[in-house]
């Protein structure tokens, strides 16, 4: 997602720099990188932007100091006069232009565009401080779109809420992480319903697409209701797929493009109405799978002897463990998952099981706000309440007939309006006096957990029985911890040949380094597309500013090469890496045994690298000795989190964290997350709110490594965790949230 602006792309280089040339500022040295918009003469115009009509438009500037006699020369107060000689002497000072329609008091929309007149992004005014938000990629594709409530963002930090047109004059009018926190929680509903399948093997149903129907429009009713405004209809998405459009693909295809789109404050809603059936390829041990339409039909003996199908089985149906494997990959942590499609007694178990990946303490990191409303035992096409009969699932009626005073969006609310759902849906049941049994069960994840680690505690004893604020923890470990620099590169484009374009390292890079800096305190420098040198020259930086109490992440996405014969060496590919042919001993790459000696070297008593790249496990050099890697780090004791800290930080501690082993890895669609990022951010976000109030190496790669199960080749990964260079055995790598 381009964002209007890249708030992190050079915004922590000044941080990091101002240091380094404080002396030279009055100066106006070159080496400051700066940020500001300036307004642009009307006679100044490019002609391509002319034909918009815009009422003003501001450049966006990001480049060395504007001195004197650059101010005298183009400028007249802020404003440009002579653009051709501003871009010739900034020498790619100009990143942006920004169109603003309507007047300059009503601003109705305002554009970015790059400098080579792409657009980027486009925002709309919806009154009472909120705009609506498209991004586009550099084919003029929306990649995204949000509602941004911006007047929270400035509350939240106690300051004046601008007006639209102050805001839009800023540097940076929103950021990555602003979007996460910001923006109004959009739904995503995907709601699934097949009444007839082809063959004799599944008897029809009557219900099952009419029931599908029905949720839609119901949740959409709630949705407009809890979050009336004239544009809420944007925010809602739905994806309902209904008899023969209920294909394998189709559903697989809409949980890929949720995950892409949706955000951690979204709503995510699954409703699954069809046939699933528990499936056996050994006659002990079984599983449910969900049963999509399928063009072909299922043979007549498919569903009772599917271990002579296995093959088919596969291709053709989605196993709960699937289903888990693309759901772990939607970012938005409120959760719904509704399915009368179970046909056993321990359906609901093993549901609920899957979709916690079967670990309280991966569910706990990740501090999804799921809810999860499935039945006891069989579930049921249609039913009598009373002496009616009702010609919808029980489920189904009970929620979409819910108390008009109620909305199904509270369930994902902490205290009574969750219970009052509960009670009126049990309620009905107990009213329609059709069941003999409770039918239905709904299922609080967080409360579970809540309850599970007070009963057996967490599991994770090294940090188990006290949690704190962050502000409370930053006091009390002020005295161990100094600054915190983080170094992310992103590579897309190559200029060697045989390295091909890849298509999110920086989309990756960005969203790791914003949250970085604005829920952990880093100071981030982000590299995109740049060559061996510039990075060599960021590392050597650190070398000479970083401290024995501060910590250092170095995060690489991109291609990655290794030779195991001639250098027994893994590489970091950059963008001016030559091709092999032309450079067989990587002259032009970065080998990971001189990295790892660069980084043994700097002062930081704490640094990780994070590796998102092909062979990153190759980093530890055990992999080509062939020695068995160890696992998690061993539980210590049973301590509070703020003896953890003060044990824990004075070690020193030198580890990486690689996506895969010696082997390829997904650098995943164009415009979506790699697999290891994806998670990694999902992590971060959490900020240890669902655990302990921190964010451990070892919580990270706990999920990576849980994530390492999946049976989809284009989501599983490998990960590779081990210790380089200097290191304590007992030390540990800690992410301690800021509050701000």
């Amino acid at each position: 997602m381009r964002l209007f602006l890249d708030a992190m792309k050079n915004r922590s280089v000044v941080l990091m720099l101002v240091g380094l040339f404080s002396s030279l500022v009055s100066l106006g040295n070159p080496g400051i990188v700066v940020g500001a918009t300036y307004v642009l003469a009307k006679s100044q115009y490019p002609q391509v932007l002319k034909k918009h009509d815009p009422v003003a438009i501001y450049i966006v500037y990001k480049g060395a100091l504007i001195g004197s006699n650059w101010r005298n020369t183009f400028f007249r107060g802020d404003t440009i006069i002579n653009l051709k000689g501003f871009i010739d002497s900034t020498k790619g000072g100009l990143r942006a232009y920004r169109l603003i329609f309507g007047s300059e008091e009503n601003i109705d929309s305002a554009w970015q565009m790059d400098n080579k007149f792409r657009v980027t992004d486009k925002v709309f005014n919806l009154g009472n401080n909120i705009v609506r938000v498209f991004a586009y990629d550099s084919t003029q594709q929306v990649t995204d779109k949000f509602v941004f409530n911006y007047a929270l963002k400035f509350k939240e930090t106690g300051k004046q809420v601008p007006s639209l047109s102050r805001l839009l004059r800023e540097e940076i009018v929103f950021t990555i992480s602003d979007r996460n926190k910001f923006s109004v929680g959009a739904a995503w509903i995907l709601s699934i319903g097949i009444n007839r399948y082809e063959g004799k093997a599944i008897s029809p149903f009557a219900n099952c697409e009419s029931d599908a129907i029905s949720y839609n429009t119901f949740f959409k009713k709630k949705y407009l209701e809890k979050f009336g405004n004239r544009d809420s209809g944007f925010n809602y998405n739905e994806y309902l797929l209904t008899g023969k459009n209920a294909t394998k693909e189709a559903i697989l295809n809409a949980l890929k493009d949720i995950a892409a789109k949706a955000a951690p404050n979204d709503f995510f809603v699954f409703n699954f109405s069809g046939f699933s059936n528990p499936v056996s390829f050994d006659s002990s041990n079984y599983f449910t799978y969900f049963f999509p339409y399928d063009v072909n039909g299922y043979a007549k003996d498919f569903v009772s002897y599917t271990d002579r199908y296995q093959e088919e089985v596969s291709d053709k149906l989605i196993s709960l463990k699937v289903l888990q494997e693309h759901i772990q990959v939607i970012p938005a942590i409120n959760q719904l998952f509704i399915t009368e499609a179970g046909p056993t007694k321990n359906f609901k178990t093993e549901f609920i099981r899957m979709l916690m990946q079967n670990s309280p303490t991966v569910a706990g990191i990740l501090n999804k706000n799921r809810v999860i409303i499935v039945p006891n035992g069989f579930g049921r096409d249609d039913f009598r309440c009373n002496d009616s009969v009702i010609r919808k699932g029980p489920i189904n009626y009970f929620i979409t007939s819910l108390d008009s005073t109620l909305n199904i969006y509270d369930l994902f609310t902490e205290g009574h309006k969750s219970g009052e759902i509960v009670f009126n849906l049990k309620n009905r049941e107990v009213e329609c006096r059709s069941f003999g049994y409770s039918y239905f069960d709904v299922f609080f994840e967080k409360q579970f957990l809540q309850q599970y680690n007070e009963i057996f505690g967490d599991e994770r004893a090294e940090t188990r029985g006290m949690k704190v604020r962050p502000k409370e923890m930053q006091q009390e470990v002020a005295g161990l911890t100094g600054k915190r620099y983080a170094l992310v590169v992103g590579t897309d484009n190559y200029r060697g040949n045989g390295w091909k374009k890849l298509s999110n390292p920086i989309k990756d890079a960005r969203a790791v380094a914003d949250e970085f800096a604005n829920s952990y305190g880093f100071e981030v420098q982000l590299l995109e597309d740049k060559p061996m040198d510039t990075i060599y020259k960021a590392i050597r930086e650190y070398y000479l500013i970083a401290k024995p109490n501060d910590q250092l992440v170095i995060y690489f996405a991109g291609h990655g090469d290794v030779d195991d014969e001639l250098l027994d060496d893994g590489f970091i590919v950059c963008s001016d890496s030559k091709s092999v042919d032309n450079d067989p001993v990587r002259n032009t790459y970065i080998p990971y045994q001189k990295l790892q000696k660069m980084l043994n070297n700097i002062p930081a008593r704490q640094v990780l690298v994070l590796l998102d790249v092909c062979h990153g496990g190759v980093f530890d050099q055990k992999i080509f000795e062939k020695e068995k890697r160890e696992g998690l780090s061993g539980i210590l004791s049973n301590k509070n989190v703020l003896q953890f800290l003060k044990d824990k930080l004075p070690l020193r501690t030198r580890k990486f964290l690689s996506s895969v082993g010696s082997e390829p890895a997904f650098d995943g669609k164009a415009g979506r997350h790699s697999p290891f990022a994806n998670l990694l951010l999902q992590v971060l976000r959490a900020k240890g709110a669902g655990s302990n109030g921190i964010v451990t190496l070892t919580d990270i790669f706990r999920v990576l490594q849980t994530a390492s199960m999946n049976e989809t080749a284009t989501l599983k990964i490998s990960p590779a965790m081990a210790d380089f260079g200097n290191v304590d055995a007992f030390s540990e790598f800690i992410f301690i949230p800021v509050e701000k």
